[in-house]
């Protein structure tokens, strides 16, 4: 997206459109960065963008835009039966790009339409390296002074964010610049290289995190860019690639394997032997029996509550739920339903997670039929998060998805009906 192009617009427009769209690359570039650094040019962004609302009547895919705008216009209407004003006006703030992107959608794009994917993530991972940097730099800190090797995991390595939407982030671009690799679409030498060099380093970031959901992810991502590659590539060079996978996982598997090891138990004897015992409160669970904890709770209000305690009373109810369980770590950190699913169901009951599905589903079913790889993955990867994690509750979810989701449906409605290996 060459700064020059803004010469080539005919109208104000037009010029405003490019500069919000030059404005949006800065918020993706910020995201993995640090969250404080991404509200000045998303806001830029959506302004400058705000003349191209009179044309998203002309969209082929306003429907699928407007799911999420309906997400959030649901939000707003669940604030008539909540008591809690303040949190469900935070709430309404946190997530407020849900509204506004989808409906500038219109100027995101140039005429051909197919070229903002490319900067996006060029810009994304652009600040996913810084972002690599600074956690290694804060993995290092902490074991000069501790000595620790978990130092080089989790929380610990991923200083400003939760290490699972870190884990995300990492998945998404790592399919991305391998897929494009494989098909031959990086152009250029140094670009080549450079994706190439990012590859591998973006796969031992993940492992290094330790997060279940970017473990399951990557997985699936490594699958998918392994079918990909034994239908392009010759079988020796698939040969290499699969000895270099092993290899890149093995190392940092093998240095911080106790640690890999104890979350994988967490998970198994989480899921293998459920407790109903009431525990004390400052009995402390491991992230994974707190996760079945609040996930019964969330099913619990559910069913209490079919329409939902509202946008700005969902923690009261579910902390009544908590108390009366004495889960320990829910109480002690307030937590919400670690789903996107249930944490909607229980802020706006059938709706909410009706609507949630559909946020998550209509887009990969449409990926799948027009054959549209990065919107599939990008979608699978979202069910994935979203099934485990509240994504549209932080910043760093809400604003990750409803960028590439915009970018990806525009691009996607652009797409000749062409097969699967050349997205």
């Amino acid at each position: 997206m060459p700064f020059s192009s803004w010469h080539k617009e005919s109208t104000w427009q037009g010029k405003a459109a490019f500069l919000g769209c030059l404005a949006l690359l800065f918020a993706f570039a910020a995201l993995p960065v640090k969250g404080a650094f991404v509200p000045l040019p998303l806001v830029i962004g959506i302004v400058l963008l705000l003349p191209q609302v009179m044309a998203f009547g002309t969209l082929r895919d306003k429907g699928l835009l407007l799911l999420p705008v309906a997400f959030y216009l649901l939000h707003v209407l669940g604030m008539a039966w909540s008591t809690d004003t303040a949190f469900g006006l935070f709430d309404l703030e946190v997530k407020l790009s849900l509204l506004l992107l989808p409906l500038v959608a219109a100027g995101m794009f140039s005429t051909d339409g197919k070229g903002f994917l490319r900067s996006a993530m060029t810009a994304f991972s652009v600040g996913l390296f810084l972002a690599i940097l600074i956690s290694v730099y804060s993995a290092l800190s902490c074991y000069a002074d501790s000595g620790w090797v978990e130092c080089f995991t989790q929380s610990y390595l991923s200083a400003y964010m939760h290490p699972s939407y870190m884990a995300w982030f990492a998945c998404w671009a790592l399919f991305y610049w391998v897929y494009e690799l494989i098909g031959g679409k990086v152009e250029g030498q140094l670009e080549r290289r450079l994706a190439m060099a990012f590859a591998p380093l973006l796969l031992i970031f993940i492992v290094m995190l330790v997060s279940k959901s970017g473990l399951i992810g990557s997985a699936l991502v490594l699958l998918a860019l392994l079918i990909h590659a034994a239908r392009l590539l010759p079988r020796k060079t698939v040969a290499l690639l699969l000895l270099a996978l092993a290899v890149t996982i093995a190392v940092p598997g093998a240095l911080l394997s106790h640690v890999l090891s104890v979350r994988v138990g967490e998970a198994m004897h989480a899921v293998t032997e459920p407790t109903d015992e009431v525990l004390p409160v400052e009995k402390v669970e491991s992230s994974s029996e707190g996760r079945l904890t609040v996930w019964k709770c969330s099913v619990q209000c559910i069913r209490t509550s079919p329409w939902g305690a509202g946008t700005g009373d969902i923690k009261h109810a579910l902390m009544a739920c908590y108390e009366e369980k004495h889960a320990g770590t829910a109480i002690l950190h307030n937590l919400n339903s670690h789903s996107q699913v249930l944490q909607s169901g229980v802020a706006l009951g059938w709706p909410g997670l009706l609507l949630v599905c559909a946020l998550m589903l209509i887009p990969l079913a449409i990926g799948i039929l027009r054959k549209d790889v990065f919107l599939s993955m990008f979608s699978l990867l979202f069910i994935l998060n979203g099934a485990i994690e509240s994504v549209l509750e932080v910043q760093a979810g809400v604003v990750f998805f409803i960028l590439f989701f915009v970018v990806l449906v525009r691009r996607s409605c652009m797409l000749e009906s062409k097969p699967i290996d050349r997205p």
